[in-house]
């Protein structure tokens, strides 16, 4: 059985390896090892621990192991749409319902917080998953690393957990 909690500071390293290890698993066939390389980097930053903690960010349990993990944060200002900033799980478990768990919680919160759409700024090789949660592409782009580096990414959004339609 799969239980979700917050994240704690002191569960932070184990998030950042189950981050790593979920985009290096599945991100060869989009990126360059340079990406990979950068993308890994910003994770073991402590900028990304501030960006987890410093938001809604929930961990993933079975038992005593940590599976996956997700975060959200408001939209800027009066924005009705909030943002997904990360959902990864462990490569092992991947396929089991635990990604499609975390965000369920992320649309429940949302939702209760009053916004009415999610977006994500999704990595290329998580754009099939999140469109099989109702998620649609608006545009392609990059996603600029604070260390310099730009990675190609999805910018994706969902409006139909609250009865709005998707951006087309």
């Amino acid at each position: 059985m799969t239980t979700l909690r917050p994240l704690s500071v002191d569960e932070l390293s184990t998030a950042r390896y189950i981050h790593t290890a979920s985009f290096s698993g599945s991100a060869p066939e989009h990126y360059s090892q340079a990406d990979i390389d950068a993308f890994n980097a910003f994770v073991r930053s402590p900028r990304y621990a501030d960006l987890l903690l410093g938001n809604n960010a929930v961990a993933a349990w079975i038992e005593s192991e940590m599976v996956g993990t997700a975060a959200w944060s408001p939209g800027e200002g009066r924005s009705p749409t909030a943002r997904i900033i990360m959902v990864a799980v462990r490569p092992l478990f991947t396929g089991e319902g635990i990604g499609r768990l975390l965000v369920d919680h992320v649309e429940q919160e949302a939702h209760a917080a009053g916004y009415s759409a999610l977006e994500v700024s999704a990595t290329l090789n998580a754009i099939g998953f999140f469109e099989g949660l109702g998620f649609r592409v608006v545009r392609s782009g990059s996603w600029a690393l604070p260390l310099g580096h730009e990675i190609p990414v999805a910018f994706m959004r969902k409006a139909e957990f609250v009865g709005l339609q998707a951006v087309p």
